[in-house]
């Protein structure tokens, strides 16, 4: 091969390399070109993990028993409605006391409040559902396009998508306002 075949050849792969790499850096860099420090971005992903707490006393960090993050003060239900063909994503959170907010992506906010008995019904079906023992994630195969619901109740986040809802999790659905059911 010539000198010049080699350049080229050399050069192309350089130029593949830093395009790769910039489209993988392209969210790291300042604009003089020098590297920020590493800091993660803030995911709007849904994730079914809870969030990190520390070990509960008389458990060890790696030991097999894991604290339960305590729900927000007030905070009966939250659930995130996200995904689909056309990118949903609303949250809907049930106080305590049955009061409701809505929030839609474009940030919209819709407010009411619970009846009594609107309210003891979702409190049951929420026992029902036994959270505690659901799975964290959806076990089935992934459905393209499907609408996911994050369930978050009494520490307990639970993901699910159209398909592979528990009947406890339908239950939920069906006793919460209009636009989640």
């Amino acid at each position: 091969m010539s000198l010049m075949g080699r350049t080229t050849t050399t050069g192309a792969l350089l130029l593949a390399t830093l395009l790769a790499a910039t489209a993988c850096d392209s969210g790291d860099s300042t604009a003089d070109g020098a590297s920020k420090s590493p800091t993660p971005a803030p995911s709007t992903t849904l994730s079914a993990q809870p969030p990190a707490t520390s070990p509960t006393p008389g458990t060890s960090p790696a030991g097999t028993a894991t604290a339960t993050p305590p729900a927000r003060q007030g905070q009966l239900l939250r659930l995130v409605v996200s995904g689909g063909f056309a990118g949903v994503h609303n949250e809907l959170v049930v106080k305590d006391d049955g009061s409701y907010t809505s929030t839609r992506r474009d940030g919209q906010k819709t407010t009411g409040t619970l009846t009594r008995e609107e309210l003891a019904k979702l409190r049951e079906a929420l026992v029902d559902a036994d959270f505690a023992h659901l799975p964290p994630r959806p076990t089935g195969r992934p459905i393209a396009d499907a609408l996911m619901y994050q369930f978050t109740y009494e520490g307990h986040v639970v993901l699910a998508d159209d398909v592979h809802q528990t009947p406890g999790l339908r239950a939920v659905r069906a006793r919460l306002p209009v636009g989640y059911r």
